[in-house]
């Protein structure tokens, strides 16, 4: 229990609270937190996430180092300051005040290796006034050999180390529509390498860097939770959410090989008194030909407060019949995580060839392995469960286990569902909780 968590010596820890805030300012690069701006508050956030998994918004971390003035001086939550201890080297918060010296990590250069600062109460050794010659000369010999292999090394960086490039999103949450900012970091160093960089947005479309910006926008149109990839030469080198949430339920049309456009359809009262459908004229009215080939995605995204790795979903479905451009019925059920996703595609038997899987970072594709196991006729209704619990997961389809594995990436958090069908389909009911908290999903009915 920590110090303010028993009401005890408040000063003091709001004291180690600044110490903390300094330890941050100065792995961060500017030590002089007074003159960050709010660009460094935003990327500092971005930083934290990727190092913590912990997300602090950039208005918290204002209060917490006084740059938002409150009429009292702002004390973080446990897991807010664990994240802080964590981003200095520390394993949380306690072992953070536990540490008497509670010396921070200077990174010299990023290819050297870490030093360590010495204690404020242990005295720095100071070399004699007086100085033989020898010693001078050693000393200055010395010197210049650091300096020129940090010179040697320096320029090595400079010149091209790729792995200095990272994506960095400035508004990484909204609603829906949503135009996300992207920026590079360390672009310039690799600008004569910028033909074999792309990023690919999550959504089916994606940028070729054109060797001259370091800033895209991307337009997401589809309620849910992306995550846009960083990629050279058609290697993922870094990736970054981005989540565009809902308020209840949402129903968005597309029609196949019509990349350039959604077709977003007004459902006041959706899945309440029985109305657990769109209908053809509802669709047409959005624009959809729907004597084409076309899909339908229901979709509740926020965050759930619900563990990604331990809970149990039912949802009751009916697919499509057969109508035109729908001859392999389909639902496809994805749970949107913080890292990572779950996805199942249930097709008509026969049609098992088009179908896929996704526990996190496990997949099944039917083009190469033919997973059979997902073809299952639903157009007169069935209930397909997905059951999680510690990172193992298994798949029902109407009682029956078809799939069950164990993932390695923790997904966390849960962000919503997406239910897409091919064609009308309908949903019946909706029953996802967390096996360890009991909480429900706002989204069920």
């Amino acid at each position: 229990m920590s110090i303010m968590e028993n009401g005890q010596d408040k000063a003091s820890t709001l004291d180690l609270l600044d110490h903390c805030c300094q330890l941050v300012a100065d792995t961060y690069g500017k030590p002089d937190s007074s003159e960050w701006t709010n660009s460094d508050f935003v990327r500092l956030s971005s930083i934290l996430y990727k190092k913590t998994h912990v997300q602090i918004s950039p208005n918290t971390l204002k209060r917490i180092f006084g740059k938002i003035k409150t009429d009292a001086r702002y004390y973080p939550q446990k897991a807010t300051r664990d994240a802080l201890a964590q981003y200095v080297g520390f394993a949380d918060w306690d072992k953070f005040i536990d540490t008497p010296s509670r010396q921070p990590v200077r990174l010299v250069h990023p290819d050297t290796p870490p030093v360590l600062l010495p204690p404020a109460d242990i005295p720095v050794p100071q070399l004699p006034v007086r100085r033989s010659r020898l010693k001078s000369f050693l000393l200055a010999a010395l010197a210049l050999m650091v300096i020129g292999i940090a010179g040697w090394r320096g320029l090595l960086f400079w010149q091209g180390k790729e792995t200095a490039v990272t994506l960095f999103c400035k508004n990484p949450e909204g609603g829906n529509p949503h135009s996300a900012v992207f920026v590079l970091r360390g672009f310039g160093h690799v600008s004569r390498l910028t033909n074999d960089y792309s990023i690919e947005f999550g959504d089916n479309d994606k940028v070729q860097l054109n060797g001259r910006d370091s800033v895209y926008s991307h337009y997401y149109e589809v309620p849910g939770r992306y995550f846009a990839v960083l990629k050279k030469a058609g290697t993922a080198i870094d990736t970054v959410p981005v989540f565009l949430h809902t308020s209840g339920w949402t129903a968005t049309a597309n029609m196949m090989y019509d990349t350039t456009r959604v077709y977003p359809i007004e459902t006041p009262g959706l899945f309440t008194k029985g109305y657990h459908s769109i209908s053809a004229p509802e669709i047409a009215r959005a624009g959809v030909d729907t004597n084409r080939t076309f899909f339908v995605n229901f979709i509740n995204a926020h965050l759930t407060g619900i563990d990604g790795d331990n809970f149990e979903l039912l949802v009751d479905v009916r697919t499509s019949l057969p109508r035109p451009g729908v001859r392999c019925s389909q639902v496809r059920l994805t749970i949107y995580g913080d890292s990572s996703n779950h996805m199942v595609d249930i097709m008509k038997p026969g049609c098992a060839h088009w179908s896929k899987l996704q526990f996190s970072e496990l997949h099944k594709d039917g083009r190469s392995e033919g997973p059979d196991f997902l073809g299952a006729d639903l157009t007169a209704g069935g209930i397909v469960g997905v059951k999680v619990v510690n990172r193992h997961a298994t798949l029902l389809i109407n009682g029956r286990e078809v799939y069950k594995n164990t993932y390695h990436k923790a997904l966390r958090q849960l962000y919503g569902l997406d239910i897409m069908f091919a064609g009308i389909g309908s949903i019946r009911s909706v029953q996802l909780k967390d096996l360890k908290t009991g909480k429900r999903f706002a989204g069920n009915f």
